[in-house]
């Protein structure tokens, strides 16, 4: 990996402002220093990166921090940025020795892929929402990595003709919320945390709490040193939310800021298992949702618990609308409230939320 090699990513980054200049305003939207930091440290940040590229590696580095910053591309500004990427590739990777079978020698091949990919952009990306345009450029990244490497960013071999399957599949999880760039990141010991770097600078976003480095920690499993950094709250949290309560940011932020902290853990534990509650939710029969949940879960339910498990998954909408808007009062006597305490015992039947008691950092 380039982090393991000298390689100058100041002048490389520079270079690509002038020779990928057409896609944005990268000069102005963009923080060099930022950029800097991220490409220095790639596979600290990005640990299922597995392309040794350094080019591959800037344009990583600026989808990702394109995506950080939610800047959000028009149409023609998404179409340049595939074909400039390409662009950028072609001038770097084609002078190496192991490119010499790239892509000129299936030149028509790669014209057709192309040419479907930027039709498909043209025609459909204005029907997406910001979520899902933001992770567009990581989506295209991939595509041009494949047409040069014949191998995606994070090491799957795809030949030319599985190209097109491949972008369409890929595109059909983001929009089906069944995948989210960037799949994991982890803060590495020793190393500045990505998310006090990115957005910190972003006119357009709010200041953000620190966050101290320390061992590896992957975005999916639950850091509490992250989890309330509004960078990742946007990116990964604010997004699921989103998608579970078609609620927009800016009213999902303002209630995620009247709530205490416990609460804020359990829709964060919540968020964190979102692919999760939307596998269970396509099982109505409950055989198979307990054969699933119990394949899961590694251990056996008993009837009862598999459908109280049940209910409330189904029922998720209805209990983080309710916890976002504060109506789970707790009953005056017994400090509880007695639906939002069955809700909860469902989830951590199903693994979805940590024990009560489990302290910080501990699932």
């Amino acid at each position: 990996m380039p982090d393991d090699c000298i390689v100058d990513y100041d002048n490389l980054l520079k270079k690509s402002y002038s020779e990928m200049g057409g896609i944005y305003n990268f000069d102005n939207s963009l923080h060099h220093d930022d950029l800097i930091k991220i490409a220095n440290n790639f596979t600290s940040y990005f640990i299922d990166i597995q392309v040794s590229s350094p080019f591959i590696v800037v344009l990583k580095t600026i989808a990702y921090h394109l995506q950080s910053c939610f800047i959000v591309m028009a149409k023609n500004e998404i179409y340049d940025f595939f074909i400039t990427s390409y662009k950028f590739l072609a001038t770097h990777l084609d002078k190496t020795k192991s490119n010499q079978d790239g892509p000129k020698s299936n030149s028509m091949i790669v014209d057709n892929v192309i040419f479907e990919i930027c039709n498909d952009m043209l025609n459909n990306y204005d029907k997406y929402d910001d979520t899902i345009k933001i992770q567009i450029p990581n989506l295209l990244v991939d595509i041009v990595t494949i047409l040069f490497l014949k191998v995606d960013p994070y090491g799957k071999k795809v030949s030319i003709f599985q190209i097109k399957p491949y972008y369409v599949s890929k595109k059909e999880c983001l929009l089906n919320k069944e995948y989210f760039y960037p799949s994991k990141i982890s803060i590495a010991e020793g190393t500045e945390p990505l998310v006090e770097n990115i957005k910190t600078k972003c006119s357009n976003n709010p200041k953000e709490e620190n966050v101290k480095p320390g061992k590896a920690i992957e975005v999916n499993s639950t850091p509490d040193t992250v989890l309330y950094n509004k960078d990742f709250m946007r990116s990964d949290m604010l997004f699921k939310i989103n998608q579970i309560t078609k609620r927009d940011s800016d009213s999902i932020e303002r209630s995620l800021s009247s709530l205490p902290e416990k609460e804020i853990r359990k829709l964060y534990d919540i968020c964190n298992n979102y692919n999760k509650i939307v596998k269970y939710n396509n099982f109505d029969n409950l055989k198979d949702f307990k054969s699933e949940l119990e394949n899961e879960l590694k251990r056996p339910l008993t009837e009862k618990q598999i459908r109280h498990s049940q209910i409330s998954i189904k029922k998720v909408h209805f209990y983080m609308e309710n916890i976002l808007d504060g109506k789970f009062e707790p009953h005056l006597t017994h400090g509880i409230n007695h639906v939002k305490h069955n809700f909860e015992y469902g989830y951590r039947l199903a693994g979805l939320l940590r024990n009560a008691k489990s302290g910080i950092g501990k699932k």
